[in-house]
Order: structure tokens, then sequence, then C-alpha cells
């Protein structure tokens, strides 16, 4: 998948909001929207090279939409929604290792007062399928989340729920960079969250990783990876 057609270098300088960077272009100081509201440590350093969308018009506050960031060898996506992208063409394709099977699919399915990333038609009962995007990695483990979430926990208590009715579940994190080996729970930040995945996945629901393959241009789903919880 490529990251847009006009794509500009530029260096990081700061971040005075979740939502906004401070980046320079070609010599000059310019605004960037920030995709991701995280806190994303560890990435977001003055001096950083990063890449950017350039995407001018008189609806957007900015012109720019800063979707990498060099981190030494590797570029690191930084862009959630390229996640759900990624395994919606995986499920398109049926190339996903781990959710074979299913006769269609459906995404951004309101269930109650929620919404899932995906259904997933099956003979007997539907699988949602909840999607994570990971950019926190240490020493070659990937960690959820980087700032705590309500949403997240939310989500995972439904998708428990589902399990205890009969349906099928499971939670995909996708760490949009390619040095990611395992994913974890990051309790440090949000042990809410660590708890209820570790509870969800005693109850029937299913827990799965994949990494990424980033070049300046595309990211590509990589290869699965181990969720250690």
């Amino acid at each position: 998948m490529r990251f847009g057609d006009n794509i500009v270098d530029g260096i990081f300088l700061e971040r005075p909001n979740r939502y906004l960077a401070h980046v320079e272009v070609g010599g000059e100081e310019v605004l960037a929207h920030v995709p991701d509201p995280g806190r994303l440590p560890g990435l977001m350093l003055a001096g950083r090279k990063v890449r950017l969308v350039y995407q001018p018009s008189p609806k957007r506050k900015t012109d720019y939409t800063l979707v990498l960031v060099r981190h030494g060898s590797i570029w690191v996506s930084v862009f959630p929604v390229f996640a759900n992208a990624l395994i919606q063409g995986a499920l398109l394709e049926r190339t996903l290792p781990f959710l074979q099977g299913y006769s269609e699919f459906a995404s951004e399915v309101k269930v109650r007062n929620s919404r899932f990333d995906f259904r997933l038609g099956f003979p007997v009962n539907p699988a949602y399928v909840e999607v994570k995007s990971v950019s926190l990695v240490e020493q070659g483990q990937g960690k959820f989340p980087d700032a705590p979430t309500e949403r997240g926990v939310k989500h995972v208590k439904e998708l428990t729920e589902f399990c205890s009715i009969g349906y099928r579940a499971a939670v995909v994190f996708v760490s949009q960079r390619s040095d990611t080996r395992s994913i974890t729970c990051n309790d440090d930040i949000d042990p809410v969250f660590g708890e209820v995945l570790r509870k969800a996945r005693g109850e029937g629901v299913e827990i799965y990783g994949m990494n990424c393959k980033v070049t300046p241009t595309t990211i590509s789903l990589n290869e699965a990876v181990e969720v250690v919880l």
C-alpha cells in the first residue's frame, strides 16, 4: 500500500500538541497533522527525519500529514488507520494465516453502542475482529498501548461478552515497523487494558500479532509475531 502520490522529506522539530507537528520542509518550517494521537515515545524526537504526504486543500488546517519517522535504520509508520487498511486488504485477498474460512466480511460494524473494525461471516456464528496499531517497540518487543485507552478496554470487554454467547472474537495487533519480534501489553502505561486482555484470552478471545515491511513510500504486512501476555 502506498502512502500517497506526493510524499516529501522533512525534519521533525517539535510537537505542540497531539495532532500537530512543526516540521522543516525544504528549509521552511511548516505545520503537519499527526494522525497518531498517542505519545509515540522514542520516535518524535527533534532532528529526526520524517516523511509527509502533501495534500493542500481549503478544507484542511494543514497541507501536510506526517506518516513516517526514521528510527535508526528503519522507517516507522505513525498512521494508525493504515493498520486497519492492511488487515482489510488481507481479508479481501484471504491471506491472513489465522483468519480463514469466512464467506464474507464487513467493516466498521455497529453492534449495540459500539463499532467494531470487522465482522466475518462463518457458517454458524460470525466473528468480530478489532485491530490495534502498535508503534512503541523496545528491544524487539512491541508494547500496546503507548497511552491509556478506555476505548480499547471497552472493546476487549465486549469481545469477551461475544465469546460467552458463542461468537468468535479476535484482537489483531499490527506493528507498523519491521523490528517487532513479539508484542505485549504495556502494563506500565495502562494496567487495566492488560488485565482485561489477559482475561479475554482466558475466556476465548483470540489474540494475534503482525509486523510490517515499511519502505519510504509503501507499507505491507510482513509476518505473524507472537503476542506474549
